[in-house]
């Protein structure tokens, strides 16, 4: 599988660190968020997701909107609470990072390949980021890969091709040099048109094995 690879490209979300997106639609139900605004593809929630994780619109866009659809009797009995809610449930969805897979990447690295992050993320959820990986191995994410390729700084998301270009570009390397770990489908179709090998890996899988 890594014969003649020099980049390690993994995805965060399902891949590195467990997720759980169900979580934070499940704790917006509670607060009286409609059903269909909640579903994880097809609907307005999604698509200023996916705005988000571009960098497109703000923290304080994407909580304000999440916030809109919050009953008023319920946006007024939290108060002055309501902004940390809103940030404490978008989190929720964030879970625990094996520290077996953080040893592995370690151990990719020191065997001489280049392991970097591509992730589909937001400013939201990254100081949430950075405090699970010191809680799981005492290092922040820049110190357990070579490289991090954040959708919300590059202003690009998986599956565009564009992302994936950038990466090799800022890499220096052909596509034929990387391979690509991703819980998507969609973003491992993406990587192969593009002739970078990939690994569609089951959402919050072991996959240490991988390289046993």
């Amino acid at each position: 599988m890594l014969q003649g690879k020099k980049v390690l490209i993994f995805d965060l979300g399902g891949v590195v660190l467990d997720l759980f997106v169900e979580r934070s639609f499940a704790a917006l139900l509670s607060l009286g968020v409609p059903a269909d605004m909640l579903t994880e593809s097809g609907c307005l929630m999604n698509e200023w997701m996916m705005q988000y994780d571009r960098g497109d619109i703000t923290t304080d866009e994407m909580f304000g909107y999440i916030k809109s659809f919050i009953p008023a009797a319920v946006r007024e009995e939290l108060g002055a609470e309501l902004d940390s809610e809103v940030q404490r449930i978008w989190n929720l969805m964030l879970g625990d990072i094996p520290a077996a897979k953080l040893q592995r990447l370690a151990a990719l690295r020191q065997a001489g390949y280049r392991v970097v992050m591509l992730s589909n993320t937001n400013s939201g959820h990254w100081p949430r980021i950075e405090q699970l990986f010191v809680e799981a191995g005492g290092k922040l994410p820049s110190e357990c890969f070579n490289s991090l390729y954040l959708s919300f700084l590059m202003r690009s998301r998986k599956p565009d091709p564009e992302i994936f270009l950038s990466l090799l570009e800022s890499e220096g390397v052909e596509a034929a040099d990387c391979l690509f770990f991703d819980d998507s489908a969609e973003n491992c179709a993406a990587a192969r048109a593009l002739g970078i090998d990939a690994v569609n890996v089951e959402r919050n899988a072991s996959w240490e094995g991988l390289f046993c």
